[in-house]
Parts: C-alpha cells; sequence; structure tokens
C-alpha cells in the first residue's frame, strides 16, 4: 500500500442530510451506516451486526443475537433498542421515510402507514440487550436482502433526543454504526469528507485514512479536477469520451440495477387524455414505437440496455444461479419496436376517442443524459404515432424527496432496485405502493405480488409467480420499461478493495486501499 491512503471522490450535490430516515438515496453516506445485514458485491447477503440469526417453524419471526463488542462512534454500544428505535421512526408520521414501504410484511407496518395504527404497534422489539425480534405478516424469503439497505440500520436513540430537530442536520449532531463517519470540521457548501469510525467492530480492515468528497455543478469541472489528479473518480458523459477510453485500464462500465421507464397519468386535468392513456392499445402502440437501442445509444451510451421488462438484468438468479430473471421475462414482444402495429394501435385508440390529433407533454429530469433521451423519445413517438405532438418540460431534482405526483401526462422516472430480488422492482406497482405514481391497477396482478409475498422460501413456483406478475404489468403496459442505463467512468487504476454493488447502494469502500 501507499502512505497516503486518502480517496478524492466527486459528487453533484451538496450533502443536505445526515438523517437516514430522510434520505431518498445514500450514496457515499452508506460507508457511515451498517445493519443486521450487509450485501456482497454479487448480491448475496452476510451477517454484520448480528451474531447469528434464528428463524421459527413458520418463517414468520425472525431472532437475532447481536455483537456485544459493536459500537457507536461515539463509544455508545449498540443494542438491539436502537433497531426497535431505528425502524419506529422511519414509520412514525413526523418522520415517515421516503422508502418506507420496503418495512410492508413486517407485522404492522401496513396499517401503521395507512395511519391506521401507531409506529409503536411495528412487529420488531428488543426482550434484551443484544436479542432482536422481528415479527412479520406472513413469510417473507427476501427479508435478509432487504435488511442490507441503510433504512434498517440502528440509529441512537440517546443521541436523537438529545439533539432533537438538530438531529441529522450537521455531522456533530449524528453518530456512525458504518466503517466510516462525516468529520465535523472541515465541511464546506462545496466539500465534506469522512474519515474512519474510530470504534467500528472492524476498524482493523479499514484501510483509507480519508474520504473527500467534492462538489462539482458540471461534468466539465469534474473531468479537469480527474485530469489534474484532484479526483479519483470521473463519470463519463459524452459518447466520444466512452470510445477513447474504452480500451484504457482506468476505464470501466457499472451496471446498476435500475430502470428508465415511462409513466403515465391517467387521472390529469383533461379527461380526453385521461381516456386515451387509459386504453391499454394507446401504452402499447407507445411503447411499440419506442427502438430502445437506439434511445439507449443517443442518451447513456452503448453500454445500457434495451429493456426486456421492468426486471433489470443481474438483479436476481435462479435457484442453481443460472437463469437471469431479467432475460426469463415473458411479454417482451411488448417491448420491441415494430413501428407498423404501433400505428396500427394508436389509430385505433385515437378512433375509440373520436379524434385524430392529440398532444402529449412529457416530463424529464433536468440531466444530461435525461434530456437527451426526452428529446430522442419526442422524435421516435412523433415520427412513428400519426396525429401524435409531444412538448417536453424538464423538472428539477430535489434532493431527499420522493418524485410526484405526476405533473405530465408521461413521465421518464428511474426506478431503483433497492434489494436483490425481482419483487424489490415488481411490489412498486401494486395498488397500494406509493412508488406507483401512474395509479395503473390490475387486480390479478396484486394478486399475485401477495401470493410471491408470502412465500417462505425462493422456490421455483414463487420465481414462476413472479414471472406471471411481470408479464401482466408488461402485457398492460401499466408502466414502459426503456432503458436500463450503466454508467462508465475512469478509476485510478491503483484503487483496489471497492465493493461495487449492482443493487441497494452502489460502492462500499470499507476494505478500499491504494497501491505503489
Amino acid at each position: 500500500m501507499t502512505k497516503n491512503q486518502v480517496l478524492n471522490l466527486s459528487t453533484s450535490h451538496p450533502l443536505t442530510t445526515l438523517d437516514t430516515d430522510k434520505m431518498s438515496q445514500f450514496g457515499r453516506l452508506n460507508n457511515t451506516i451498517e445493519g443486521l445485514f450487509s450485501a456482497t458485491g454479487d448480491g448475496q447477503t452476510e451477517l454484520a451486526l448480528a451474531k447469528k440469526v434464528t428463524l421459527n417453524q413458520a418463517r414468520t419471526t425472525y431472532t437475532f443475537t447481536l455483537w456485544k463488542d459493536s459500537y457507536w462512534s461515539n463509544g455508545d454500544l449498540i443494542t438491539a433498542k436502537d433497531f426497535v428505535y431505528s425502524w419506529q421512526r422511519a414509520l412514525a408520521p413526523q418522520t415517515k421515510a421516503p422508502d418506507a414501504d420496503l418495512f410492508v410484511g413486517i407485522h404492522n407496518a401496513r396499517k401503521i402507514l395507512d395511519g391506521r395504527l401507531p409506529a409503536t404497534q411495528l412487529g420488531v422489539s428488543a426482550p434484551s440487550k443484544f436479542k432482536l425480534v422481528v415479527r412479520l405478516d406472513h413469510p417473507m424469503a427476501e427479508l435478509p436482502q432487504r435488511l442490507t439497505y441503510p433504512l434498517f440500520g440502528p440509529q441512537n436513540e440517546r443521541i436523537a433526543r438529545k439533539f432533537g430537530k438538530r438531529y441529522g442536520t450537521q455531522p456533530q449532531y449524528q453518530v456512525y454504526a458504518g466503517p466510516f463517519m462525516v468529520a465535523t470540521t472541515g465541511n464546506t457548501k462545496t466539500h465534506w469528507h469522512m474519515v474512519p469510525n474510530p470504534h467500528y467492530w472492524d476498524r482493523d480492515h479499514v484501510y483509507l485514512s480519508r474520504i473527500n468528497v467534492n462538489v462539482y455543478r458540471s461534468p466539465k469541472k469534474s473531468w479537469h479536477a480527474y485530469q489534474s489528479g484532484k479526483l479519483d473518480e470521473v463519470r463519463l458523459w459524452s459518447q466520444s469520451n466512452m470510445k477513447s477510453y474504452e480500451k484504457q485500464a482506468a476505464y470501466t462500465a457499472r451496471p446498476y440495477s435500475k430502470m428508465v421507464l415511462l409513466a403515465y397519468r391517467q387521472n390529469g386535468p383533461k379527461v380526453i387524455i385521461n381516456q386515451l392513456l387509459q386504453q391499454k392499445a394507446a401504452r402499447l402502440a407507445i411503447s411499440h414505437a419506442v427502438d430502445r437501442e437506439k434511445l439507449a445509444q443517443a442518451s447513456y451510451g452503448n453500454t445500457s440496455l434495451p429493456a426486456q421488462g421492468i426486471v433489470p438484468a443481474g438483479l436476481s438468479r435462479g435457484q442453481r444461479g443460472t437463469a437471469d430473471f431479467a432475460a426469463a421475462q415473458p411479454n417482451q414482444k411488448t417491448l420491441t419496436y415494430q413501428p407498423q402495429l404501433a400505428k396500427k394501435e394508436w389509430q385505433s385508440a385515437l378512433k375509440a376517442m373520436g379524434t385524430k390529433h392529440v398532444t402529449l407533454s412529457v416530463s424529464y429530469l433536468n440531466a444530461i443524459n435525461s434530456e437527451k433521451l426526452a428529446k430522442k423519445l419526442q422524435q421516435q413517438l412523433e415520427t412513428t404515432l400519426p396525429g401524435l405532438t409531444i412538448t417536453l418540460k424538464h423538472r428539477s431534482w430535489v434532493i431527499d424527496e420522493q418524485t410526484g405526483p405526476l405533473e405530465a401526462d408521461l413521465t421518464i422516472l428511474t426506478q431503483r432496485a433497492q434489494y436483490a430480488d425481482p419483487l424489490a422492482m415488481l411490489a412498486l406497482y401494486t395498488s397500494s405502493s406509493t412508488a406507483n405514481l401512474g395509479h395503473w391497477s390490475n387486480p390479478t396482478y396484486d394478486e399475485l405480488i401477495a401470493e410471491a409475498s408470502n412465500a417462505p422460501s425462493f422456490n421455483s413456483h414463487r420465481w414462476q409467480t413472479l414471472l406471471k406478475a411481470d408479464g401482466v404489468l408488461m402485457t398492460q403496459q401499466g408502466v414502459t420499461p426503456l432503458l436500463q442505463p450503466a454508467s462508465t467512468y475512469l478509476i485510478n487504476p491503483k484503487l483496489n478493495g471497492v465493493q461495487y454493488n449492482t443493487v441497494g447502494t452502489q460502492s462500499n469502500f470499507k476494505e478500499a486501499y491504494f497501491v505503489k
């Protein structure tokens, strides 16, 4: 290793909160958080703050035994009550974390989210200092995968109550259970940094002495910083840069389990547009009018993948580790470029409305790739679908807030899988899901998702049930998947030991180090 173990990273957004219940994305901060399980690089799980776990015969009660020598960054002991407090706080009406739906399936979570019970009735308890009991409404085969997500980490109740409204607003008002902590001094609006947590249980395997995170407002500035040696990682945005550097040792294309998709607003201010988009034929026409390969090339680049369904490639495999769920998804023809069929479907939908012309608005995120994608999508839809005019409107990205409600007829969204299971994507489009912004609803789909959610193990029946659900969603085009983006980077070749996850949180720097 080198003597200087300082990692320099970039971000486009300043640090806004250190309160895990207020984060919609954890970014670099996932390195300050640890829970009962942690994710491995291949999407599997391993115990972290939990020493062991046992299940009852019905697989509806998990009993976790915590390590007795795990400490917060301030030296406080991490106990089972820290998990109880954290989970109840995430569901409480006054906080209600952006990803609170992830708790559904734990006893009473749904009723708490619906306002029918207080958060104290959540099925989690601490019968002793290092014993945590989690009761479920039904078996949840994917629970360990869910629990790797940072939202399920502990929170120090003593510290939260001590600081009250100031809790998590500044580094000095937060403590950490992960390998790193945010330094309390030296941070500005354009810079913050992490240092090793001195009380972390596995401190001997944390090699970096500091992680600098610098805010760059433009890709051009971050590119110059990398070129001058001030950054160890830079994202490539332009197609020419990707081609120029793809054969260098520093180049990497990093896939991630997320999907860029179109959501349909079916309850907007114009009745005729609502009635149009409520027609399956109209939604299928839009899907069939999209040339996804050209769309990917024009926006995110050749490393991105055309959608095969709502579940991204590489998210989950079959029991024997051979079948990728994404490749096995049924009804993939609903996502193929078929311009002649699209025209017929579109004309049929317009005829049913008694009109020959319609104008639809398309909303996209005000970012480089999103704008390119929106303009290409506009061109493809207007060229293929007769009588259609598309108006584009960009929206700003508000940090740590959920998207919604939809403000355009069609909205380009990016949906991430928070854990390594097809259910992570498919459960988002049930009638009761807060992520289902278009409010598409199908009782058969809801029943299939409920059946898969209740499965006691990752058996073949559960797998087939999830495939059937995906088939219903694609046949109806409740949402229209477009592509699975991959990010391309140049990374300092001397940096080793980074765990790049494809799901949940992206980069784990716990065992990262530089070599000479």
